[in-house]
């Protein structure tokens, strides 16, 4: 790609020679000869301000949104997030049509669905990729630094997969991924819809805005003259409107009887899972899983509609959904030689409290007892909401820190507990103390619920990162007290 076909594709017109193009970035530290820099307004920094570092280190031109002087040809866009998605498609040769992607979004379930989702193709010898809030792992493992990478990182993943010989990946798609335009250049095979519940009102200026947001790919998504299909979450109460919006073949999963995958006879337990699958109303088979909890019955019906939209035998389908491995941090649960039980779970949003401790009270023969916070400078008004249903859900909450970063986790902690009139908790500020303190709460068969942090390796505490992991503090709790 040369300077005259990036102007063509913004459709911006530029003076100056006409200039081959080596990379693309919107870091400045990693720029070279022969790249495009990208200013990119993020949260804590604004590109516009290293255009100049940019030029130094060899830009041959610039994307900004500011009217800014530039010594090398400078391109002015609307947003520079959206341009960069584009050029990277073209870039890279358009990727994402080069092997099958499925695309997971909703407020709840993406990561499970995706990790199900690889498991699948793994046990079908299908070369695949993951990318999601765990991980990015298409050939070249990455951490996640977010859930939807950004479109440089994505099409450089993906051309790197197709070029090593990945046929399909399984991918979750954010609404920040969404909103900012990182995957309008993305062409997805199929498309999930999980769940949607408020979330994410720190960054989207209302719930209709959210919604809308994540209905946006299934309004673009058709399947005219290729083989697409959106799965859709029959149950949720915005599934219609999902429905609605597709141009596409469409599958729905759900209890429902009308939903086209429907799970019936359901029996749970803390180790499994068990029901009967119907597929438009007629009998295929007794499904069995090692997962805990309501939710991730929609989660396996979802895989099975992909799987079956893509034509696979369910029959094939079901003994590998029985050996499905559990997903870090996603309804992890953990025995102590006690007998208490503890769960170690993601959930950081209303729904997602809500469903976990739902699913627990419907198996648990003891108490419940919860740890919970909240993270700093991140959707405030959810904190109540998810105080609320830990204090009505379980027989006692210690409230603690999650990634307070430099709010004060006190304050933190006064938003959840405001939710409800209930008194039945306590405040421990140490996460790992808070921990200790719910499983010493905790007597030969009662249940502890860890929420929040899950996969999480870290804990953002005054803008300071430090190692911290549920889990390790759980071992480390029943090693040193013999519980």
């Amino acid at each position: 790609m040369n300077l005259s076909q990036l102007s063509q594709i913004l459709d911006q017109p530029f003076k100056g020679a006409d200039i081959d193009i080596a990379k693309l970035a919107y870091d400045s530290r990693k720029v070279g000869p022969g790249t495009v820099f990208f200013a990119i307004k993020g949260e804590d920094h604004d590109g516009h301000r290293y255009v100049g570092d940019a030029i130094a280190n060899g830009a041959i031109a610039i994307v900004g949104e500011d009217a800014i002087f530039s010594e090398v040809p400078y391109f002015r866009v609307p947003s520079a997030k959206k341009a960069l998605a584009r050029l990277s498609d073209a870039f890279y040769g358009r990727p994402s049509k080069k092997l099958h992607l499925v695309g997971v979004t909703g407020t709840n379930g993406k990561t499970t669905i995706t990790y199900l989702i690889r498991h699948v193709y793994l046990e079908l010898g299908l070369t695949s990729g993951l990318i999601g809030t765990n991980e990015w792992d298409v050939v070249t493992p990455r951490p996640a630094t977010h859930t939807t990478p950004m479109g440089l990182e994505l099409n450089e993943m993906l051309l790197e997969g197709f070029e090593r010989g990945v046929s399909h990946v399984a991918m979750e798609v954010s609404s920040h991924g969404i909103k900012e335009n990182r995957v309008d250049q993305i062409d997805f095979d199929r498309f999930i819809f999980t769940n949607i519940t408020s979330d994410h009102m720190d960054y989207h200026p209302s719930f209709e805005d959210y919604l809308f947001t994540k209905m946006r790919p299934f309004a673009q998504f058709n399947d005219y003259g290729t083989d697409k299909a959106a799965i859709i979450n029959y149950d949720d109460p915005y599934g219609a409107y999902f429905l609605s919006a597709c141009n596409s073949r469409t599958l729905t999963y759900g209890l429902n009887e009308l939903a086209d995958f429907c799970a019936r006879e359901i029996i749970m337990g803390m180790e499994s899972t068990s029901f009967s699958l119907y597929v438009k109303g007629r009998f295929v088979g007794e499904v069995a899983y090692p997962l805990f909890g309501k939710y991730n019955i929609y989660n396996v019906l979802a895989v099975l509609g992909y799987f079956y939209s893509l034509g696979y035998d369910l029959m094939l389908l079901i003994p590998i959904i029985g050996k499905i491995p559990i997903v870090d941090g996603r309804s992890e649960v953990l025995e102590t030689a006690g007998n208490r039980h503890i769960i170690i779970d993601y959930a950081h949003n209303p729904g997602a409290v809500r469903e976990v401790l739902t699913s627990l009270k419907q198996v648990a023969g003891g108490k419940i007892i919860t740890v919970i916070g909240a993270g700093g400078h991140r959707d405030k008004g959810k904190r109540a909401v998810m105080g609320a249903y830990a204090l009505e859900l379980s027989s006692h909450v210690v409230f603690t820190s999650d990634n307070p970063r430099d709010e004060d986790p006190l304050d933190i902690i006064r938003d959840l507990a405001s939710g409800s009139a209930l008194k039945n908790y306590d405040i421990v500020l140490d996460r790992a103390e808070a921990i200790e303190r719910a499983l010493m709460l905790a007597q030969n068969g009662d249940y502890v619920a860890i929420l929040g942090k899950g996969h999480e390796k870290t804990q953002n505490i005054n803008g300071k990162i430090i190692p911290f992991s549920d889990k390790i503090v759980v071992e480390e709790v029943i090693r040193k007290r013999g519980i």
